[in-house]
């Protein structure tokens, strides 16, 4: 092998803050990382309401506050965190109109995390999830907290994270989502 073979096998993984250009793709890479590695773990019903209350939200991007990890390019994971008072969409239509958190009494959210399926379990959504929670503490928040999937939340838990309460969510009255209520400190 050469020195020359050895840099074009070596990816390039950048993390950068999304861009509204960015919506497309990171919308497909959702929809597949959800098909991929948390339908199998629901009901029918459970699937369709999981894709109610997690459309994209543009307040993440909006805030600056969502990232993206590419690989070669390609997103590969995102996640980010939120100042404002909502772990998840749970009429469909975003968070903008939540209100802002307090960073001396609040915990910052982490939110819409999701990994492309080609690149699970190799790192990436941890490194994203680092660095949202890095700069959660940068704006002040000492303390994070998150809503957790059947699928996600052994990730979590090995990543530090507390299982405050396990929970069903939805919309309305449809609250038959499974997840984990967790938290920790930043």
């Amino acid at each position: 092998m050469t020195y020359q073979t050895a840099i074009l096998d070596t990816p390039v993984i950048e993390i950068r803050r999304a861009t509204p250009a960015d919506r497309p793709a990171l919308e497909d890479m959702k929809e597949r990382s959800i098909s991929a590695l948390l339908d199998p773990l629901m009901t029918s019903e459970q699937r369709t309401e999981m894709r109610r209350i997690t459309p994209f939200d543009p307040a993440l991007i909006e805030d600056g506050t969502y990232y993206v990890a590419t690989v070669n390019g390609w997103i590969a994971a995102s996640g980010g965190w939120s100042r404002r008072a909502a772990l998840f969409s749970p009429n469909g239509q975003g968070t903008c109109d939540a209100p802002l958190l307090d960073p001396k009494t609040d915990s910052a959210g982490v939110r819409a995390m999701y990994t492309n399926p080609d690149f699970a379990r190799k790192g990436l959504g941890s490194i994203v999830l680092s660095t949202a929670l890095a700069a959660a503490r940068l704006a002040g928040f000492r303390r994070a907290q998150l809503l957790a999937t059947v699928s996600g939340e052994r990730m979590y838990r090995a990543a530090g994270w507390r299982s405050d309460e396990k929970v069903m969510v939805g919309s309305g009255n449809q609250p038959i989502v499974p997840g984990y209520r967790m938290s920790r400190d930043i």
